[in-house]
């Protein structure tokens, strides 16, 4: 009996701890060079670690070294490290990542999943509003426009040549 309750202190009071050990934030100064922030956000690679994160939770528990990547305020719901990365931004800190650190095996200060580029432009998560999008809506709508002409025109020459 005794040794379970040491176990379950101990599993309790190592458990904060290593929670904010298990992430690392990233240094994200090339991404806000020329970029001015004027909206508050996060968006994760998956969106159960999104889910973690409130803008209204109690962060004063949150480590310096983490506490650099959040926007004021913003807190873990529960005490769980995030899976793979997650951005936030905010006009006071610009952009940011937060990841695991056992992810970004390439690199572990990689922020370009963060800003607009050529890869977050054909993906669903938001992203930064820093950096010039790939192909960005006005293009997306003008070249749906131009593949429905061309849809069109091939069902009107089919229908003509039957």
């Amino acid at each position: 009996m005794f040794g379970k309750i040491v176990w379950i202190i101990a599993a309790f009071t190592t458990t904060a701890e290593s929670f904010f050990d298990k992430m690392q934030c990233a240094n994200c100064s090339k991404i806000n060079r020329n970029c001015q922030v004027k909206t508050t956000g996060w968006s994760c690679e998956f969106e159960v670690d999104a889910l973690k994160f409130d803008p209204y939770a109690n962060s004063s528990n949150i480590p310096p070294f983490l506490e650099a990547c959040l926007p004021a305020g913003m807190g873990f719901l529960n005490e769980k490290p995030i899976i793979g990365y997650c951005c936030f931004w905010s006009p006071e800190m610009g952009c940011q990542k937060i990841r695991r650190r056992s992810t970004d095996i390439e690199s572990n200060r990689r922020c370009h999943m963060c800003s607009r580029a050529v890869w977050s432009s054909l993906m669903e998560n938001k992203t930064c509003p820093c950096g010039k999008w790939f192909v960005d809506a006005e293009e997306k709508a003008a070249n749906q426009n131009i593949l429905n002409l061309i849809v069109f025109g091939i069902l009107i020459c089919t229908l003509l040549f039957l």
